[in-house]
């Protein structure tokens, strides 16, 4: 079993609780406009479904994907979204070329392939699916941030749950390792889980994106739209365009 398996399973929520519809909301009020008029939209690796929920509420109409089948249960269930998501692989989209006039993979929904060209056919197959000057708003983790200011070990608390991460960068800053010992202070039990990210800057991302035919275009540092600043901000958000 791959870590994105494990992980993307019933203890995401968990591990995740600040990650709601409210703060999916917030960041949609920042970028929601690019995806007027652009309907249908793809919500890539659409978990549990805070963003399609967020975009729906805005009355887009858009779908989802994502691998997960506990996530994608949530989403059906907690928000109704039957009809709307479908269980499949980012690297192999089980649509039409041409069927979105928009797509959107948020929260560092990307880079868990530790091979690059698996993590470069995620953006191959978005510019398939994307129609003729579509739009493709993308949001990772500032790699350059990370490697210079890594909170190695930290503790907290999610409703019943106690949460001990620590991290570590590995392969000469290629991989964020992050490793949550999440203990079910009910019960007294224990799980472990792995998260493996492969690290992307600024500059390679822009990279594979122009290597695939989608041109940035606006680039961001964080939820509230503020500019970009190297080794500063905590987000790299990206909105590209397909030529």
């Amino acid at each position: 079993m791959e870590w994105y398996e494990a992980a993307f399973d019933r203890l995401y929520p968990v591990l995740y609780s600040h990650r709601d519809c409210a703060a999916a909301e917030a960041a949609l009020d920042s970028f929601g406009h690019y995806f007027d008029g652009r309907s249908p939209v793809l919500d890539l690796a659409s978990g549990d479904g805070r963003y399609l929920e967020a975009l729906l509420r805005r009355e887009v109409e858009v779908y989802g994907l994502d691998l997960s089948h506990y996530l994608l249960s949530r989403s059906v269930r907690e928000w109704g979204h039957g009809g709307r998501v479908v269980q499949g692989d980012m690297r192999y989209l089980p649509f039409r070329d041409g069927s979105f006039g928009g797509a959107l993979n948020m929260f560092t929904s990307f880079g868990y392939f530790s091979v690059d060209t698996d993590n470069l056919l995620v953006f191959r197959e978005v510019h398939r699916v994307l129609r003729k000057n579509g739009v493709f708003l993308f949001d990772f983790i500032n790699a350059e941030k990370i490697a210079s200011e890594l909170l190695e070990e930290s503790h907290r608390e999610s409703g019943s749950y106690e949460i001990h991460e620590k991290r570590r960068i590995e392969e000469h800053g290629k991989y964020l390792v992050k490793r949550a010992e999440v203990t079910n202070r009910d019960t007294n039990h224990k799980e472990t889980i792995t998260e493996r990210l492969r690290l992307y800057t600024r500059a390679d991302l822009v990279m594979m994106f122009e290597s695939t035919g989608l041109s940035p275009r606006d680039l961001y540092g964080d939820y509230a739209g503020n500019e970009f600043v190297d080794g500063v901000s905590e987000r790299v958000i990206i909105l590209s365009v397909k030529r």
